[in-house]
């Protein structure tokens, strides 16, 4: 669980950095059995979290493959979110019981 909240961590705090317009600024992590299809590579050699654009991102969602998780805080959560978004904030990633998320589906993290 600390491995997937340090990845988290450390994804989301260089989305921003994407110059892809069609990136959607998500970080993902593949379910146990994962079958998705495999995102894209990362677009900053420094960043080794995968990203998937905003087209396969609602795919998955709509396939039941996937499930969003908005980690920018309770307060923007409640302002606007996406659809179906889970709101777990990055500062409580660490503490988050994780029994609750789908062990068979790719989690894909949002947070700009």
């Amino acid at each position: 669980m600390i491995a997937a909240v340090v990845i988290f961590t450390i994804g989301c705090s260089k989305l921003a950095s994407s110059t892809n317009p069609n990136d959607a600024n998500v970080a993902t992590t593949p379910p146990a059995n994962a079958a998705a299809p495999v995102p894209s590579a990362p677009q900053n050699p420094e960043d080794k979290m995968p990203r998937v654009n905003v087209e396969d991102a609602k795919k998955l969602v709509e396939e039941g493959k996937a499930i969003i998780i908005d980690v920018r805080g309770t307060d923007a959560y409640k302002t606007a979110h996406v659809k179906g978004a889970l709101d777990i904030p990055l500062n409580k990633l660490e503490s988050a019981d994780f029994k609750d998320l789908p062990k068979d589906k790719r989690i894909i993290a949002y947070c700009t």
